[in-house]
C-alpha cells in the first residue's frame, strides 16, 4: 500500500493545464524539504520566534505537523496559530513545490499491471493528497486514498492506514504491504499486524527506518515492483 510520493521542488499551479508553465528555480533549502516556505510564513507571523535549521525542518516530514509544531514548545493555540499560516501558503501555492521521484510513476504502472490495488495513506489532509495525485497523474494508479481530516481529528499514520484497510477491505492483511520513509510509517502498519517496506529516498534518518522495525529497505523506486511479491 504504497505512500505517497515526496520530493524536491515543482511550483505550484492549480490545474494539469498549468504544468507547461516555467518552473522558477529554489533555493537549496526549500528544495530539500517541502514546507520550508511555509514554516517561514508562519514564523514570519511571529508564531515562530527563531529561525528553524535545516535538521529541524525535516523532522516536519512525516509527522502531524500539529505534532511538530508542539515539539517546537508551541502552547496549542499557537500551534493553531502556526498550522493555519502555514496551509495559507500551502493551499494556494506550496501544495505543488515538489515533484515526483523518478522512477515512481512506472513502478506505480507496474504494480498495477500485476492487479495489485494501491491505496495512499498520509497525514497530510486528504483534500491535499488527492489534488497532489491529480496534478501529477498519478491518481490512475491509486484505488482510495486515506488522509487526515483538517480538523485535526485523523491525523496518526494508524489512524489513516486504519481507513485504507477499511476502503480496501484484503480478505487477509497479511498480504498488505505499508511503504513509506519515516519511522511512522512503520509503527502504524505495526498497529494493524501489517508490514512495511522502508524506501531510502524519502527523508528518515540513518538507521532510522530498521529501528523501527521495516522488513525490508528498498534503495531506488525501481526495486519496488520485485520486493512487493
Amino acid at each position: 500500500m504504497p505512500g505517497p510520493t515526496r520530493a524536491s521542488a515543482k511550483p505550484a499551479y492549480s490545474s494539469r493545464a498549468d504544468r507547461n508553465r516555467p518552473v522558477r528555480p529554489r533555493r537549496d533549502a526549500d528544495r530539500l524539504v517541502p514546507g520550508h516556505r511555509q514554516l517561514r510564513r508562519a514564523r514570519s507571523r511571529r508564531t515562530l520566534a527563531t529561525p528553524l535549521a535545516e535538521a529541524t525542518l525535516r523532522t516536519f516530514v512525516g509527522p502531524p505537523l500539529r505534532d511538530s509544531f508542539g515539539g517546537l514548545g508551541l502552547d496549542a493555540k499557537q500551534c493553531d496559530d502556526a498550522l493555519r499560516h502555514y496551509r495559507d501558503y500551502f493551499r494556494e501555492r506550496g501544495i505543488f513545490e515538489n515533484r515526483v521521484y523518478d522512477g515512481i510513476p512506472e513502478a506505480l504502472a507496474a504494480l498495477r499491471g500485476r492487479g495489485l490495488q494501491l491505496a495512499v495513506a498520509t497525514s497530510k489532509p486528504r483534500p491535499f493528497a488527492v489534488r497532489i495525485l491529480d496534478h501529477f497523474d498519478l491518481d490512475q494508479y491509486v484505488t482510495h486514498v486515506a488522509g487526515a481530516a483538517l480538523d485535526g481529528s485523523t491525523s496518526r499514520k494508524a489512524d489513516v492506514i486504519a481507513e485504507a484497510l477499511t476502503a480496501l477491505a484484503p480478505h487477509d492483511t497479511s498480504a498488505v504491504v505499508m511503504v513509506g520513509d519515516r519511522a511512522q510509517d512503520v509503527t502504524g502498519a505495526a498497529e494493524h499486524g501489517i508490514r512495511c517496506l522502508g524506501v531510502r529516498w524519502g527523508y528518515a534518518e540513518q538507521g532510522e527506518l530498521e529501528a523501527a522495525g521495516a522488513y525490508r529497505i528498498a534503495e531506488t523506486p525501481g526495486n519496488l515492483p520485485a520486493l512487493l511479491t
